[in-house]
């Protein structure tokens, strides 16, 4: 997967695939899908109303709403572990975008390369998992 690479050619360890964080990256991919309207104030890491799971609106650079998005491995597997998304949706939600495509809009993204190359968190990632389901992609990345 080009994350991994573009980790790689920045000096970081390759990470090692992860099928619970997989899960988890699907679980958000098709509830973004189904629930994400693009002209609410909300980020791709906002996460609908569910039995399964705490939701939420995050708005753009609200820090402190993240704690929606960095629970749920907890809330949907147990794993207790310090955890990231980044996240991209093609606004028609039919068309998938490519690996490529997304590493592209990825690393030219500030907060979204900073976390791909854990610049600013406080523990290294080990795992990730990810997830391109229809229009939707994400990927997970955990201690």
């Amino acid at each position: 997967f080009p994350v991994t690479i573009s980790r790689t050619r920045n000096g970081k360890t390759a990470l090692e695939y992860s099928d619970s964080l997989s899960y988890v990256a699907e679980t958000h991919s098709i509830d973004l899908f189904l629930h994400f309207n693009i002209k609410d104030p909300c980020s791709l890491h906002t996460w609908s109303y569910n039995p399964r799971w705490t939701g939420g609106c995050i708005p753009e650079g609200k820090n402190d709403k993240w704690g929606i998005m960095y629970n749920k491995p907890k809330e949907l597997l147990g794993m207790d572990v310090y955890a990231y998304e980044i996240a991209a949706m093609n606004w028609d939600k039919k068309l998938p975008m490519t690996p490529d495509e997304l590493l592209d809009l990825w690393v030219t993204s500030k907060p979204h390369k900073n976390g791909i190359l854990e610049n600013g968190w406080p523990k290294p990632f080990k795992r990730m998992g990810v997830s391109i389901y229809r229009g939707v992609s994400t990927v997970w990345f955990a201690e």
